[in-house]
């Protein structure tokens, strides 16, 4: 397959849909709740869902194609016959979006079946940035290569993380991790979509990310972006096999301090099951 004509194809179909979420940008929303009050879709996931999953269909009928506004659940070739498979997230950063804040991105990433990611686009239509990568052949920002960042020490890092939709219920908040590398860092910043801020470890806005509670959708494109662009991904255990399988853990970072962002994760998580 040629990982560089899919990804031309996937660039297109990101740049309309993320022509569709601009045009309803900054209008009256219509918002429902799906998991709980924190969890929201508008009718602009829907629309930007729309643009995405017919043409990624028309354009790779043998491939499965699983997005978020469609519950996880797959359409096109059947996943126990698919050798490729395609993530789609129309719409990340859907609280952002309702309330008109900049930071949302359309986030298509292409894997094997053994979820391998192949091909990753994220497209910011507000800044009109377009971030791209295909195994083994780089990643860009609008056709203009990136890389990570060559910061070494954690205490110059500038890092990202997110908190999870139950984190109001759930003991496993993020709240002491987000506590232990305030005072290791240069800073910390929340920008509400993972897939923007993966974006930006691979091009060096940012050193490192961490979060948990993430799907496949939210990940898969910004992995090979990070990866393409120099950087490394993993879980919270330095495993990279099990990072979008089991949907519960993301770090990652421009390499160099990967290490150092692991044994925070670890020192915080041993605290918090002492």
């Amino acid at each position: 397959m040629d990982l560089q004509a899919v990804r031309a194809t996937a660039t297109e179909i990101a740049r309309a849909a993320g022509a569709t979420l601009m045009e309803k940008f900054e209008q009256p929303h219509q918002e429902r709740t799906k998991k709980n009050v924190t969890d929201i879709v508008t009718e602009a996931d829907l629309a930007s869902e729309a643009v995405v999953i017919p043409r990624l269909a028309q354009a790779f009928p043998d491939h499965h194609i699983v997005s978020e506004e469609g519950g996880g659940l797959g359409i096109g070739k059947p996943a126990d016959e698919a050798e490729y498979f395609w993530y789609v997230d129309p719409l990340d950063g859907t609280s952002n979006y309702a309330s008109n804040l900049p930071f949302f991105t359309v986030s298509i990433g292409l894997a094997d079946k053994n979820m391998k990611p192949l091909v990753g686009v994220v497209y910011d239509p507000f800044s009109d940035e377009l971030y791209s990568a295909a195994l083994g052949h780089g990643a860009t920002r609008n056709d203009k290569p990136i890389h990570v960042s060559d910061h070494t020490a954690l205490g110059q890092a500038m890092l990202c993380s997110g908190f999870p939709y139950d984190s109001f219920k759930s003991p496993d908040n993020n709240i002491r991790e987000w506590k232990a590398f305030t005072v290791k860092t240069r800073g910390l910043r929340r920008f509400g979509s993972i897939a923007l801020e993966l974006s930006y470890v691979a091009s060096g806005r940012l050193e490192g990310l961490w979060e948990r509670s993430v799907n496949a959708w939210d990940v898969m494109a910004g992995i090979i972006l990070v990866r393409e662009a120099g950087g490394s991904v993993t879980d919270y255990d330095g495993q990279e096999s099990q990072i979008v399988h089991d949907g519960k853990q993301v770090l990652a970072s421009n390499g160099h301090i990967h290490q150092q962002m692991l044994a925070v994760l670890t020192e915080a998580r041993s605290f918090t099951n002492s």
